[in-house]
């Protein structure tokens, strides 16, 4: 097109950490629990991988309680990660563990 002016402007990366506790059900079994949970915070930490996009703690405790977690603790991030839509987020460690069970 004629006398369109584009302007091209590069993404700023917002990096951040997941580093979760997961506390479980008593069960013979928590390995498979663990996965699962780590499962789904891959794919939300994929799906937020864009400009704009937000990561909330909200939505790190949803992915993280499967069946079979009692609870969450996060040790990290402290506070929602709010992006503008110049910036996009880059996750650059996760560590979910399991802390055992509350009963």
């Amino acid at each position: 097109p004629v006398a369109d002016r584009v302007t091209v402007q590069s993404a700023a990366i917002v990096e951040y950490q997941i580093n979760a506790t997961l506390y479980l059900y008593p069960g013979p079994e928590s390995e498979p629990i663990r996965a699962a949970a780590v499962k789904k915070l891959e794919a939300y930490i994929t799906a937020q991988h864009r400009l704009g996009r937000d990561i909330r703690l909200s939505a790190i405790y949803a992915a993280l309680h499967v069946e079979g977690v009692q609870r969450v603790e996060l040790a990290s991030p402290l506070a929602d990660i709010v992006l503008n839509s110049t910036q996009a987020s880059f996750c650059t460690e996760y560590r979910v563990v399991t802390g055992g069970s509350d009963e």
